[in-house]
């Protein structure tokens, strides 16, 4: 009988929607299972879920209206902070049918971008469930050697994600959703000319939307990140609020080391982390963290737990550090090294690969070719094994 009445209840809500004006959106649902009091319609924004409206949904029946500039990605929250639907909400009406234990399975109709959206995410689902199943296994692994196997096992699938996500925006490079997939699928591994390439090949009908904008703001900032540029001038409070500056570190090489005590890949770097320090901060090298950290609490005992002994910043307000907007950070762990003038040297270093970074800028310079001393006697040049090489020790 509950479902009759549901559905009675759409029709009824499509009927009335049918005089509704031709500008604007209207989003019905009608939803079997434990029901919550209200739904709540988000968006993701500024770094942080917003909500914009509820509606009441103690029937199992909820509506919302009202206009969109632009197609966008939202959320409805049917129940907890984590039940969570996400869907392409334009200016039509659209109506929802599902079960409140299973919302990634409701079907949504009315909207052409989310039918678009899920031919795009349609055949990467196999590839979710194997990555998710991945996930698990590295979590329950026992060993190391464990733990690594499906850590590469899930970068290897990963990448199939990818290039899957890389291949349908060039496809179709004039669907809305094609620069809302590089913003919030692809961004993360890309480097700039992977950036600006793809972005590239986005149509010109795209060139105001919302997501091709951020695109566009994003490679502006790299291009200043790049290799060589001076690194943007930034000061922030550290561990005991007091004010820090990116000049004071003028004359070492510095490690930029972006990073959160809630962030499992950073805490699981930091030990690798630790033993760079302590292996280089003697050489005219030093390090600067800068936390995405909003609980203070949590990241001093963080900092203590990990033994992170160099100077520790954060503005304590998460995504919203002003830092990382500058740095362009989309994900952490993230690292960028300056050189001892405020220079540029590499951004996005990896851990692992920071002892071999570092092992070649510290060692000691050798001149770029051998210096031969002229032989009077014989008004010759001696034989470069016999020939003597400057001190260029710093």
């Amino acid at each position: 009988m509950k479902n009759i009445l549901s559905i009675t209840f759409v029709a009824l809500l499509m009927a009335s929607c049918s005089t509704a004006p031709e500008k604007g959106y209207v989003l019905t649902g009608s939803f079997s299972g434990e029901i919550p009091l209200k739904a709540y319609l988000q968006l993701y924004t500024e770094g942080e879920m917003k909500v914009l409206d509820s509606s009441e949904f103690s029937t199992g029946e909820f509506i919302f209206s009202g206009e969109v500039a632009e197609p966008d990605f939202y959320y409805l929250r049917i129940g907890g902070e984590k039940d969570l639907l996400g869907l392409f909400i334009e200016n039509s009406i659209i109506s929802i049918v599902g079960h409140t234990d299973s919302l990634d399975h409701a079907v949504v109709s009315g909207s052409v971008i989310q039918n678009q959206y899920n031919d795009y995410k349609k055949p990467q689902l196999t590839i979710d469930v194997e990555l998710s199943e991945l996930h698990e296994k590295y979590k329950q692994a026992k060993t190391e050697e464990l733990k690594n196997y499906f850590e590469t096992k899930y970068d290897s699938v990963d990448l199939l994600s990818s290039k899957a996500a890389k291949d349908y925006v060039i496809e179709n490079n004039s669907s809305v959703i094609a620069p809302y997939i590089i913003r919030r699928e692809l961004i993360y591994g890309m480097n700039l000319s992977e950036l600006e390439e793809i972005t590239n090949k986005l149509s010109p009908e795209l060139i105001e939307n919302k997501y091709t904008k951020q695109l566009y703001s994003q490679i502006k900032t790299l291009r200043i990140l790049e290799p060589g540029m001076v690194a943007p001038e930034f000061s922030q409070n550290n561990t005991e609020d007091k004010s820090v500056k990116l000049a004071d570190f003028k004359g070492k090489y510095l490690l930029i080391d972006f990073w959160a005590s809630w962030c499992g890949p950073c805490r699981k770097a930091n030990p690798t982390v630790v033993e760079i320090y302590n292996k280089y901060w003697k050489n005219n090298f030093t390090i600067l963290g800068i936390s995405m950290d909003s609980d203070k609490d949590k990241w001093l005992e963080a900092i203590e737990t990990d033994g992170l002994t160099w100077t520790q910043v954060s503005a304590l307000e998460g995504w919203k550090n002003p830092i990382a907007k500058m740095y362009a950070v989309n994900s952490i762990p993230h690292a960028i090294l300056i050189d001892p003038e405020g220079k540029v040297v590499k951004r996005g270093i990896q851990a692992s690969e920071l002892d071999e970074l570092l092992e070649s800028l510290l060692a000691t310079k050798k001149p770029k070719r051998p210096i031969n001393i002229v032989n009077q006697k014989q008004n010759k040049p001696l034989p470069l094994n016999d020939t003597i090489k400057l001190d260029t020790t710093d």
